[in-house]
């Protein structure tokens, strides 16, 4: 569903990313993983339009959108939430999720009512009616997934959804992106929260200095002695894994 191929990004003479290749499929939660300052924010940048690569391609549905910018892509169907949270802090829940409705062509009592059951979706029906700004971290975080839901995508790229999470939230969170990848949906997942990764993802590839060094399966990753070295340093469950 997503293919990255060959993708390089320098910034003056430094490279972000180097020759990097990563794939996406249907139904599935696949992992980007990797140390502070690896390029997993610089790749999803490169992925949705927001910067520009040096060299290689991103595929989304056998479709090249390289040349393509953000709001292309995501008509397309590429949905995006970001590490650090953009929402619209002085509209309501309800009218953040309503904008993004809207802007897929719901009019009226039919795009509220498909942003009420979107609230719904991820547990936050209660809070349809307060003001962003003053919702806590993690149900803002809940709140971006809907309004990334509200764009119907089908690739959706998530940027530390767990991070503000008590350990109820995310298991909830969880098994919502479960339920929303056995609809069809192609999920990737970048996320320092190990125990989820693990739990979660079907397959996983491994950023260390802006080039990928390991990718497969979770079992795989952790018996991967670069990896152990780059990033987790100790099997997972033996400590915090960040």
């Amino acid at each position: 569903m997503l293919q990255v191929d060959g993708v390089t990004v320098a910034f003056g003479g430094i490279r972000a990313l180097m020759d990097v290749n990563i794939d996406v499929e249907g139904n599935r939660i696949t992992g980007l993983i990797g140390p502070n300052g690896a390029g997993k924010t610089t790749l999803f940048n490169v992925i949705t339009g927001l910067q520009r690569p040096r060299s290689g391609r991103v595929l989304l549905d056998g479709v090249d959108v390289t040349g393509k910018g953000p709001r292309t892509r995501a008509k397309l169907g590429m949905g995006r939430t970001f590490q650090r949270l953009e929402v619209f802090g002085s509209l309501t829940a309800l009218e953040n999720v309503l904008v993004a409705v809207e802007n897929r062509g719901g009019m009226g009592r039919a795009a509220r009512q498909r942003a009420t059951d979107l609230l719904g979706r991820v547990d936050l029906a209660r809070m349809a009616g307060v003001q962003a700004d003053v919702l806590p971290t993690g149900q803002a975080r809940l709140l971006e997934l809907a309004r990334a839901l509200a764009c119907e995508p089908k690739v959706l790229l998530l940027d530390e959804p767990f991070s503000g999470l008590d350990a109820n939230e995310s298991a909830r969170l969880g098994d919502l992106l479960e339920s929303l990848t056995s609809e069809g949906l192609a999920i990737l997942l970048v996320e320092h929260d190990m125990e989820m990764v693990m739990r979660l993802c079907t397959r996983i590839h491994v950023l260390s200095f802006g080039s990928i060094i390991a990718a497969g399966t979770p079992g795989e990753i952790k018996a991967d002695a670069a990896v152990q070295e780059a990033y987790l340093g100790a099997p997972v469950g033996a400590g915090s894994g960040s």
